[in-house]
């Protein structure tokens, strides 16, 4: 009993908060790696997903891309990191009768700086022998660019005039693959894909005192680009596959220069979920929270995959992104806001009490962190006034402590200590001015008691002090939280919290910020 109380509570320190019964998921869950490298551009970056597929076909992949060297530093290697862009891909294969492969429809929503992406597509897969394989996939990619970002003003034949200057893009994706596995450790795959874009509505930019329409450009002042990519993966072992590969990819959309892009990653699969037989036996959410600020009129959204490996520990990875403009809901007008990885791992000190040393590393993407004016700062720092979205990244090592009291109530403190790292191309603005990288001390105390077997309510409190200002012009502050979860089947939970947040940087004004959400175990 005391074990399961501890997955409980372990999940509190994030977005919700999840009941960990013994229900059976299905299905086998995947970290990948990945580095990549352009050679004329000399950009290092990065990419981290969690994909989980289920037994019934369905696959869930959740994702996000980190850049290093901010302001286009070449050769910089795990530095001045920044979050790029991110997303969830939802896929089911259909196996067709008699051996004529499958088709697999799949649907993408991604964030990046200023805009969102969707990205409906169609793949048909077919097997020739036991080392042949081919595919073809199509996919349309609509960009939508956030409001706040499509419009400027300029003064033409004497008036100032406001004009769209951005436009939304939809692109057409066409993808065929060769696959060979016939080699005892190798597999072997070649990629060909050709891109055909184009604006979805006018935009326009100022020449010579006048307003031109923008004209789309993909690759070579024309509208049509393509990429090729051969790929070497090693079947080191069942769980765990290294892979590299080289593409020749375009260098930018007005010449006809091209560039080799290297990537170098890994597969780690942790093996079928729930089951008895592997050391590392674990469970698998999906996670959801919308969240609201009653003052503030602003929304936000938090969702991800995470992983509970019994009484051992957990490993995640989240989206959030937060609207720009009051009282638009869900995906409207949004800019990503940060990515986060994060795990801990539980050392048992005694019958009833549990250790529990943690990680979370956040990556901003900067999307809206330049405030408009000094009014607008609070809007676009929404749910932790203190912290700018600017490009960067912060790390958080942690140290738990929990108390299992009894069978249903369980206490705990924590200290966190969070170091903020701004892109030092984004570090000064003429409305926010300078700011440097930042640190704060963070300590936790909370509680979480189970009701009933299907409902549990926890509370928070958190005492913040730093090295800059955080609230009502002082370097401390301060927030509290109240988290209510109802298990509604054995497989889907609702969360509900309410948190108290500092509102401005320079008033002692707070919000209430509600949450409601949900949990699906896989």
């Amino acid at each position: 009993m005391r074990h399961i109380k501890l997955k409980k509570i372990s999940l509190m320190v994030f977005i919700s908060t999840f009941s960990a019964y013994a229900f059976a998921g299905s299905g086998q869950t995947t970290f990948q790696y990945e580095h990549n490298w352009k050679s004329m551009d000399r950009i290092h970056a990065d990419t981290l997903k969690l994909i989980h597929k289920t037994d019934d076909n369905w696959q869930f992949e959740f994702k996000f891309g980190v850049t290093e060297g901010g302001g286009n530093k070449r050769d910089t290697l795990y530095d001045d990191m920044y979050g790029g862009s991110g997303g969830v891909v939802i896929q089911k294969a259909f196996n067709l009768p008699n051996g004529f492969g499958s088709l697999i429809p799949a649907l993408e929503l991604g964030f990046g700086k200023d805009l969102t992406l969707y990205q409906p597509g169609l793949k048909y897969s077919y097997k020739f022998n036991s080392d042949w394989s081919s595919s073809l996939r199509y996919r349309y990619e609509w960009k939508k660019i956030s409001q706040s970002e499509r419009y400027k003003t300029a003064k033409i034949a004497g008036n100032r005039i406001k004009y769209l200057a951005s436009s939304n893009t939809g692109r057409h994706r066409l993808d065929w693959a060769l696959n060979y596995s016939g080699l005892k450790r190798l597999n072997l795959a070649y990629t060909f894909n050709y891109y055909i874009g184009d604006f979805t509505n006018d935009s326009y930019k100022v020449v010579n005192n006048k307003l031109v329409k923008n004209k789309y450009k993909a690759y070579n002042n024309k509208k049509t680009d393509y990429e090729q990519e051969f790929k070497i993966t090693y079947n080191y072992s069942k769980l765990f596959r290294p892979y590299f590969s080289i593409s020749d990819v375009s260098k930018n959309k007005t010449t006809d220069t091209r560039q080799a892009k290297f990537k170098v990653g890994f597969n780690y699969n942790f093996g079928q979920s729930n089951s008895a037989a592997p050391n590392f036996a674990y469970k698998t959410f999906f996670k959801y929270m919308h969240n609201y600020g009653l003052n503030s009129h602003y929304h936000s959204d938090n969702f991800g995959l995470h992983l509970d490996f019994a009484n051992k520990g957990y490993l995640g990875i989240g989206i959030s992104t937060y609207n720009q403009m009051k009282n638009k809901m869900f995906f409207e007008n949004l800019v990503s806001s940060h990515y986060q990885m994060y795990g801990g791992y539980h050392f048992y000190l005694a019958d009833n009490w549990v250790l529990t040393p943690n990680m979370e590393v956040r990556f901003y993407s900067g999307g809206g962190y330049k405030a408009k004016n000094k009014e607008n700062i609070p809007h676009y720092q929404l749910g932790d006034v203190s912290d700018s979205q600017r490009p960067g990244m912060r790390y958080t090592p942690a140290l738990k402590l929990t108390w299992l009291a009894t069978d249903d109530l369980s206490l705990y403190g924590q200290y966190r200590f969070e170091y903020r790292k701004v892109s030092r191309s984004k570090r000064e603005d003429s409305v926010q001015g300078y700011v440097n990288n930042r640190s704060r001390n963070r300590f936790d105390i909370g509680a979480n008691y189970a009701l009933s077997t299907d409902w549990n309510i926890g509370y928070r409190f958190a005492y913040f002090r730093a090295n800059y200002v955080l609230q009502n012009d002082k370097k401390h502050d301060y927030q509290q939280e109240i988290d209510i979860n109802w298990q509604a089947t054995k497989d889907w939970q609702i969360n509900f919290a309410a948190e108290d947040v500092a509102k401005k940087v320079h008033s002692d004004a707070r919000e209430t910020k509600l949450g409601l959400g949900l949990s699906y175990l896989f």
